[in-house]
């Protein structure tokens, strides 16, 4: 199976940490400008999380995948114009890219982490 794959696990953590990288950058950028969210920023950041899950539920890395998918939640609702992204927002889904970074890193149940309850609370 491709989880215990290591040249495959080494893709895809390289992969996502590219991902990450642009993620926080495109996150940074809304930060610096929340009232007029690009919605091909949007779509990017979004597709960036979608990608980091798809990959996890792939490998069957759920720590991985629970996170990106809350992180992929909140971005989904700023895309679709149900959330504004204002500093709260920003600072969650930045935590939550640490978040996300962390469970790569070293692999933990994130469902007790304060960063994925903000996200969770986000996402309602």
């Amino acid at each position: 199976m491709f989880d215990h794959d290591p040249e495959v696990l080494a893709a895809f953590a390289e992969e996502s940490a590219g991902r990450m990288t642009s993620l926080e950058n495109g996150l940074l950028a809304l930060e610096r400008d929340p009232a007029n969210p690009a919605p091909d920023l949007l779509n990017s950041v979004f597709r960036d999380a979608h990608s980091v899950k798809a990959g996890a539920n792939l490998l069957g890395l759920r720590p991985v995948e629970t996170a990106a998918h809350r992180l992929e939640n909140v971005l989904d609702r700023l895309r679709s114009g149900r959330m504004a992204p204002g500093p709260d927002v920003c600072q969650a889904l930045l935590d939550g890219v640490d978040l996300l970074r962390d469970v790569l890193e070293r692999p933990f149940d994130p469902e007790s982490d304060p960063r994925l309850a903000a996200l969770v609370r986000l996402a309602r």
